[in-house]
């Protein structure tokens, strides 16, 4: 690599520190770097395990706190939809209204479960992040269930056009970049949604998840949503 490609790489590292949605996605993909390393066979149940997991958990702290100044910006994204009138499509208008209410609710749930963890408050705070992981499941499952019709809308865009006649390139082009990007959007969606089921016990699969398998979810999940944040993603 020249010394332009590393001024280059050096900027983009840079801005994307500076930016608050990029350091989240650094201290994320960090973290599930260190559970997945916590798990592996060289070093499971080892001294150096217990280090990649307090790493990992202190991490984690660290994105709930800053999680605490996130309830306005979310209020103004919910207010901003609204109603979702300029939505064409109703299943996508309805599973966002549907979203928007439970992301409402998830970051009180998620402060309360906190400040109940810190004896802040006389609260039984595993109610409240069990709270916060139902939330969370719920939301991932709207998404995907909105990528899911987003997908099924661009097939049926694509088969009107070839039964209209030849497509042109730039139709071909959009069409195959769409749905590169909405099948990425899925990946990280139902790596989410696994990592966000493992953390209801007894609900499906919660609880029978390996820290390496929620590390290679959580680095999935995470590089894609890096990806589109860097736009690597046509």
């Amino acid at each position: 690599m020249d010394g332009l490609s590393l001024q280059i790489a050096l900027r983009k590292w840079c801005e994307l520190l500076d930016a608050h949605a990029g350091r989240d996605k650094i201290l994320r993909i960090t973290g599930f770097i260190c559970t997945l390393l916590s798990d592996l066979p060289g070093t499971r149940n080892t001294p150096l395990a217990k280090k990649f997991l307090t790493v990992g958990r202190q991490i984690s702290n660290s994105r709930t706190i800053n999680r605490l100044f996130d309830d306005l910006p979310m209020l103004n994204r919910t207010l901003s939809y609204g109603i979702g009138s300029s939505e064409k499509d109703q299943i996508i208008r309805i599973s966002n209204l549907i979203s928007n209410v439970i992301n409402t609710c998830y970051y009180p749930l998620e402060h309360l479960a906190w400040f109940g963890d810190q004896q802040l408050l006389a609260v039984e705070s595993k109610t409240f992040w069990r709270g916060v992981s139902y939330c969370w499941a719920s939301t991932m499952y709207l998404a995907i269930v909105r990528t899911v019709r987003t997908i099924s809308m661009l097939i049926q865009h694509r088969q009107h056009t070839l039964h209209s006649g030849k497509p042109s390139d730039s139709d071909i082009m959009k069409f195959r970049r769409g749905m590169l990007q909405e099948l990425l959007s899925l990946m990280q969606q139902m790596s989410d949604m696994g990592i966000a089921v493992n953390s209801i016990p007894g609900f499906l699969w919660g609880g029978k998840l390996k820290p390496r398998h929620i590390g290679i979810l959580g680095i999935v999940s995470t590089f894609i949503s890096l990806a589109k944040l860097l736009r690597l993603v046509p």
